[in-house]
């Protein structure tokens, strides 16, 4: 046995620091989450060899029984962090069905010295690793095609189990001397425990209530409820009670962001439904609800972060500015009804969002959105004037909150595939981790409350994919079947032509992809390995192609591939989002959303010639061409109802009340009629059936009680024949807890 420290593997220009479970590029250091380190490791000790599927998990899952989604996972995420395309790898390759094969010559030198040395060889059985003083650990290293030598770690290396030991006494320790030295120490209670989702609280100024929504079916979409049954609605707590009061009662849509008036008499909260957004006040002892401005729906939010200035004169919130059709930070005057912007998101930005203001009063921390989708922390003044940016991370940071001593801003991002809470200066400076407030939501102004939301990530829930086989085209259902699952996304499922495989996007690999599945839900197989943003596959006519929308860069793109993920190249790209597309009836052309005039209206692609032209011109967004080829059927992403408007141009026909706000992705064509959600049907979520000869709609099916619909994506496909569905639902379980100062 040889005893060796802590290693730095180089290749390229690439280092991977053992030490710092860190990878080194381009002068830039990215913190790897310790499982797809471990994966990383093996690679590097084994260049140029393939190791199979089952050979990675015994070496890093060792006994814990896990699928090959958790190893795919951090496959993906190792690509991200190395920049490494999985089509024309330089680093990590695929060896189908078998497993992966790092492609480098590597060097390896102790991080005490500079001598280099090759990585450990295929005979070596056991390799020491040092650790500090006292302690020792076992863990499983893979050599060659050794699944199960061991590694007896001695002092030196700070490996992966011990580096998680390590850095877990170290924050506990930290916290311990946090609160010696003046930090607050919380004790966490619980203060819902209601079924479904409870979300977006709000403690009152005294801090002994708190506002929250409330959803029966657990249909929370982060800061926002989706609004259904007769118990949904906003309701206020005494902390420390058990019986909370409903002031508002269910209109459907979207509501969310409670705000406390400064004397505690009022709450103000948003609602965006098909009608449009408002912004609402109620008395916080129950009464009538008191529309007080229109704004705009901003992801199913209205005024995205309600916040009252401290003289209860104004409200701080997103809305429009002018004609321009991005969201802004406003202030709202209750008095004479006018709207001040103080800021002016540049072009190239989607919206300004999640206002929060400080403590004092005076500064408004927020979120710029570019048309990435990534996000950066800004403050500006209340009074208005230049926005100072914080971050420079693009990492689409969430929920901001200001620290009790308005020196620091709390928010949630996600850093390499990790979900965390992280702090940064208000007057700029590093990010750091967060070690003295448990979760990010509302703090009392002393600082000695705080309530928030568990689990913080909505979208930490599981959504499935099933399928309805029924007797005839438009109901009698005869058994349903889950085919997909995961403890993350999956959704937008799409039958192929010949009715054996259903392709869907999944997040089980920690970033949205592509997958195929046989039509039972068996063999799923991931097609795309993009590192995210691909979704809405659509299979072509034969069957040959699967169209999806993918966003490489700055903007979304239209992209095709074979049904063995191979062959992915771009069809319509360019400085505008290109999002959501389906295929003529003959496979000639491929209809999409693009909002390269301002707004999304359906256009048209031709495969042959590559002209485009437009479809719609009052807005559209999910799009099937008609049965006949005359028409086309659309829904638009604002607004409800699925449309229909000639191929060549001329007025637009409203056919269906349904899908509402949020689901334009709900609704599938056959050769007799449209299946459609109803998310607002008395009984529930319910799938109808339109039929277009005698324009009669039908119930399907309701979806369970337990089961919910899930918004802002296509979630809904079916055969050919028209008697088979597929849908995705799933449910969301979210309670409010209070951290609260314990001496």
């Amino acid at each position: 046995m040889t005893l060796h420290k802590c290693s730095i593997f180089s290749f390229a220009d690439i280092e991977v620091r053992e030490r710092e479970l860190s990878i080194v590029r381009n002068g830039e250091s990215f913190a790897v989450e310790p499982k797809a380190f471990r994966v990383l490791l093996v690679l590097l000790n084994n260049p140029h060899k393939t190791i199979t599927k089952n050979e990675l998990l015994d070496a890093v899952w060792n006994e814990t029984s896990v699928s090959e989604n958790s190893l795919t996972r951090s496959i993906a995420l190792l690509r991200r962090l190395l920049d490494d395309d999985p089509f024309d790898p330089h680093y990590i390759a695929t060896v189908p069905t078998v497993g992966y094969r790092f492609l480098c010559d590597v060097k390896v030198k102790d991080e005490s010295t500079a001598d280099a040395r090759p990585p450990q060889s295929e005979g070596s059985s056991a390799a020491l690793i040092q650790l500090p003083p006292g302690r020792e650990i076992s863990i499983q290293r893979l050599t060659g095609r050794q699944t199960s030598s061991k590694w007896f770690v001695a002092s030196g290396c700070l490996v992966f189990v011990a580096l998680i030991l390590i850095w877990a006494g170290e924050r506990v320790a930290h916290r311990r001397k946090a609160a010696s030295g003046g930090a607050p120490h919380f004790r966490v209670v619980s203060i819902t425990n209601l079924p479904g989702a409870a979300g977006a609280p709000a403690l009152s100024p005294d801090g002994k209530q708190v506002a929250f929504f409330w959803e029966p079916e657990g249909r929370e979409v982060g800061d926002w409820a989706v609004l259904t049954q007769e118990k949904s609605g906003l309701y206020v707590q005494l902390v420390g009670g058990s019986e909370p009061l409903r002031l508002t009662n269910p209109k459907g849509g979207f509501v969310g962001h409670a705000a406390w008036s400064p004397d505690g008499r009022e709450i103000a909260f948003g609602r965006c439904d098909d009608d449009g957004g408002a912004i609402y006040t109620v008395s916080a002892l129950k009464g009538p609800e008191r529309k007080v401005t229109d704004v705009m729906c901003l992801f199913g939010g209205a005024g995205e972060g309600v916040n009252w200035t401290q003289d209860g004169k104004a409200l701080v919130l997103v809305d429009r500015c002018g004609s321009e059709q991005i969201g802004a930070i406003v202030v709202f005057s209750l008095e004479t009804g006018q709207k001040h912007c103080i800021t002016a998101p540049p072009p190239g930005s989607v919206t300004d969002l999640g206002p929060a203001l400080s403590p004092d009063g005076q500064t408004v921390a927020f979120i710029r959105m570019s048309t990435s989708g990534d996000g950066d922390i800004y403050t500006v003044p209340l009074g208005g004037g230049e926005a100072r940016r914080l971050t420079h991370e693009n990492r689409n940071p969430w929920q901001l909150m200001w620290s009790a001593d308005g020196r620091s801003i709390i928010f949630l991002s996600n850093q390499n595939g990790i979900d965390g809470l992280r702090r940064i200066p208000a007057q700029g400076g590093p990010i750091q981790l967060e070690s003295e407030y448990p979760g990010v939501g509302s703090l009392t102004r002393d600082g000695s409350r705080l309530a928030y939301v568990q689990p913080q990530a909505f979208w930490a829930s599981s959504t499935s994919i099933w399928r309805a086989d029924l007797a005839r085209v438009g109901g009698g259902v005869q058994r349903t079947q889950q085919i997909a699952s995961s403890n993350t996304l999956n959704s937008g499922p799409q039958v192929s032509p010949n009715g054996n495989f259903v392709v869907f996007e999944s997040e089980r690999s920690s970033t949205v992809e592509i997958w195929k599945c046989k039509a039972d839900g068996s063999d799923p197989v991931q097609l795309t390995s993009f590192g995210g943003n691909a979704g809405t596959p659509r299979w072509s006519p034969d069957g040959r192609w699967i169209a999806f929308d993918y966003q490489p860069h700055e903007h979304s793109e239209i992209w095709v591939m074979d049904p063995d993920g191979r062959n992915a190249h771009a069809v319509a790209s360019g400085a505008s989002d290109n999002v959501v597309p389906s295929w003529t009836r003959d496979g000639k052309a491929i209809l999409f959303a693009s909002n390269r005039t301002g707004h999304y209206e359906v256009w048209v692609h031709d495969l042959e010639t590559g002209r485009e032209s437009r479809i719609t011109t009052k807005g559209g967004f999910a799009s099937f061409e008609s049965p006949d080829r005359k028409s086309v059927l659309y829904t638009k992403v604002d607004g409800a109802g699925i449309w229909t408007v000639p191929r060549n141009g001329g007025p637009e026909t409203r056919l269906t009340a349904a899908p509402h706000l949020g689901y334009w992705g709900d609704f599938a064509v056959t050769n007799a009629g449209i299946y459609l959600l109803d998310s607002d049907a008395p009984g529930g979520s319910t799938i109808e059936y339109y039929t277009f000869q005698t324009k009669a709609i039908e119930n399907v099916f309701t979806l369970a009680k337990d089961q919910s619909a899930i918004p802002w994506v296509a979630n809904l496909g079916v055969s050919r024949d028209g008697r088979t569905i597929y849908f995705a639902q799933g449910t969301t379980k979210s309670s409010i807890v209070m951290a609260e100062v314990h001496p």
